[in-house]
């Protein structure tokens, strides 16, 4: 895995103003192998002396182990050094210093020894640069998964142990844990003989990568990943230490921002920062101006557990979830305005800090901020798909609500509802948003008043009554336009605008889009303006104004696309998919739908993915596959299940289903069908795709 890295080096070797090359990266990255690999390449063209000083504890023994291995000896007048300079002076040779780090002071000696011998080139491994003028640092980064997983099998078969093909998902996933070290992935390896890779996956979850032990032969110092990582601990200063151990309690990393608001600003904060970089212990990347630093996860762990040990974890996971409870909350506001998406990016980047956050708030009995924060993010978990793991939160929270403020229960059980609502889970809508209104009506809070009435006149219509539908929607209205508040008056107007589409008064459902959409342009927020474009799509579909419907959808699906809404997204892909089987375009419609059909897949709204096959469905009945249409129209109606066909699907099957059973017959197409209810969504989505059904 390493063939790419050697020619940087060589290139840089091979350049005769370049004398000092560094190869530096964390412990167990491989830079000792690929030196000597570099080494052994050049000995064919020019002399290479190797001195490896793991074993040497003091700097002032460096000149010793080189001159050792040159051949040099201390002569009258002359230091060791200096005839150590004498001797390679000339040679043009190539002089390899593996495992430099832990000899601070030493670089003093390398730069004697490059003034002494112009014309010999200095190759060095170490986790930290020498931070010389001379130098050419090569960063070695671990292994990228593809390689990684081969280096693993490779070290399984040396060992006599064939890995089934079964193994392939634990073996990546192994190789992903251990962050693509080849020093890992070796001590890691070495337990096949007695651990199956899906068992060895088990032991990486229960934290026993550190204490893995490899071969006898290894220096102590790489026995375990653990005493690979203590080497470089032993290195850094006690404040370093304690910074490195702090930083671990970030998941995913974190900005210079919170840095300094987890430890403090401190006159050393950039310093040891930097040091830390230089040593491999942390990564730093910068963009757009910002810094980001994070660490390889098996030095997490590390770091993690030394913090534990020291008693401070709790403290610093205490600092750490106030951080990002804050942030979460901060959203919330955020979220409605034109900034949305850079914070929808922003929060996107910070998720696994805010799971971490919500985990310690729960686990600490903070029941009602992570309700606030969980709840600030609505908007966040429904743009971005967070769908089943925000009603997962909030279930979690809201059954431990017994002392919450009444303000803070109402707008969490809404926003349940609203999650629960894109999964298409009308009955677990239904309790949350009664026991939110009751709530909010108690409060006088008008403008959640009318969102959740809406709502639940949205949900009476999907039962079937569009007359209690229309009463609840046109006094979710009402009260909205009492509020004057655009944003619920929009809403409303969407929902009342559904009721009219059920009665087919499609002049009426536009004229209310057109003005919900006028007041949400005037707002700056991109997230309602798609919502708008997207319905008022549907209300030019359904009074077969095809060419503005696909403006209206493309619009969406841009607006959409831009913030990471993948509801939207999806949503207008679908509707575009529809229009291109509309007009005969089938290839871009399967495109599409297949696309969606992912989305729906990640998000478990089985409802949605119904829709798509009966899409999936028509464009095979175009294609002259009409076997393949029935089976596909059978699997939508085992998705459907309970629910009826849907004014999404209607066209499609009036249009096509016909076609498939005039050429088929009644008698077989009903066969068919019950033959795709059978073998499910994914076996037929494999025959549109080009692929075969498992």
């Amino acid at each position: 895995g390493r063939r790419t890295d050697l020619e940087p080096v060589q290139t840089l070797l091979a350049r005769p103003e370049v004398g000092l090359v560094p190869i530096a990266g964390p412990g167990g990255a491989g830079k000792s192998r690929l030196a000597l690999e570099v080494a052994g390449a050049a000995a064919v063209d020019r002399p290479v002396h190797l001195a490896g000083l793991a074993p040497i504890a003091d700097r002032e023994l460096f000149p010793a182990a080189v001159a050792r291995v040159v051949g040099a000896r201390e002569t009258s007048g002359r230091s060791l050094l200096q005839s150590v300079g004498d001797a390679l002076a000339g040679t043009g040779a190539l002089l390899l210093l593996d495992n430099f780090e832990h000899l601070p002071g030493a670089e003093h000696d390398v730069r004697e020894l490059l003034d002494a011998a112009p014309d010999v080139t200095i190759l060095v491994t170490s986790r930290v640069p020498l931070r010389l003028s001379a130098e050419h640092v090569v960063p070695l980064a671990p292994l990228p998964m593809d390689d990684a997983s081969e280096l693993f099998a490779e070290l399984a078969a040396a060992r006599g142990i064939v890995l089934r093909d079964d193994a392939s998902g634990s073996i990546a996933e192994i190789c992903r844990r251990l962050d693509g070290l080849p020093l890992a992935i070796e001590l890691v390896a070495s337990r096949l003989v007695v651990l199956p890779p899906a068992e060895v996956l088990r032991a990486l979850d229960e934290g026993l990568a550190l204490e893995m032990e490899g071969p006898v032969d290894l220096p102590e110092r790489q026995r375990t990943l653990g005493a690979t990582l203590d080497w470089s601990y032993e290195l850094l200063s006690d404040r370093q230490r304690a910074l490195h151990e702090a930083l671990a309690i970030f998941a995913g990393g974190g900005s210079l921002a919170d840095v300094r608001a987890l430890v403090g600003p401190g006159p050393e904060l950039l310093s040891d920062l930097e040091a830390l970089v230089a040593w491999s212990l942390l990564r730093s990347d910068v963009a757009d101006g910002q810094v980001r630093v994070s660490m390889l996860e098996t030095l997490r762990e590390h770091a993690l557990s030394r913090l534990e040990a020291s008693g401070r974890l709790e403290e610093v996971r205490r600092r750490h979830g106030e951080r990002f409870l804050g942030l979460a909350t901060e959203a919330e506001e955020a979220l409605e305005g034109p900034g949305q998406a850079a914070w929808l990016e922003r929060l996107e980047l910070e998720l696994d800090n805010v799971r971490a956050a919500l985990d310690w708030a729960l686990g600490a009995g903070r029941v009602e901020e992570t309700l606030r924060a969980v709840a600030a993010l609505g908007r966040f978990w429904r743009a971005h798909g967070h769908i089943a793991e925000a009603r997962r939160l909030l279930a979690r929270a809201l059954a431990a609500a017994d002392d919450v403020p009444p303000e803070v229960l109402a707008n969490a059980l809404w926003w349940s509802a609203r999650q629960a609502a894109a999964q298409d889970d009308i009955e677990a809508e239904i309790p949350d948003l009664e026991a939110a209104l009751a709530i909010f009506r108690e409060l006088d809070r008008p403008r959640e008043t009318a969102f959740v009435l809406g709502e639940l006149g949205w949900i009476t219509l999907q039962r079937g009554d569009p007359d209690r539908a229309e009463e609840l929607c046109s006094e979710a209205l009402s009260v909205a336009r009492e509020t004057g508040d655009a944003a619920a008056i929009s809403a409303q107007l969407n929902y009342l605008a559904d009721v009219y589409s059920a009665r087919d008064d499609h002049l009426r459902a536009l004229a209310a889009h057109e003005e919900a959409l006028e007041l949400r342009r005037t707002l700056d927020d991109p997230l309602m303006v798609a919502n708008s474009t997207y319905n008022l799509g549907i209300a030019a579909f359904e009074n077969g104004e095809i060419e503005r419907a696909r403006a209206a959808f493309e619009e969406t699906h841009a607006l959409a696309l831009d913030l990471g809404d993948i509801i939207h997204t999806a949503a207008a892909d679908f509707m575009l998919g529809e229009l291109d089987l509309h007009a005969g375009d089938v290839e871009s419609a399967e495109r599409r739908i297949l696309r969606c059909l992912d989305v729906y897949g990640e998000l478990g709204s089985d409802r949605s993915r119904a829709e798509c096959l009966v899409v999936l469905g028509g464009s095979a009945a175009a294609r002259g596959r009409l076997d393949d249409a029935a089976r596909l129209f059978g699997a939508a109606g085992a998705l459907r299940a309970e629910s009826s066909v849907n004014r999404f699907e209607r066209p499609v099957l009036e249009r096509f289903r016909p076609v498939v059973e005039s050429a088929l017959g009644a008698a077989r197409t009903a066969e068919l069908e019950r033959e795709g209810a059978r073998l499910g969504a994914d076996a037929l989505v494999a025959v549109v795709a080009g692929a075969k059904p498992h």
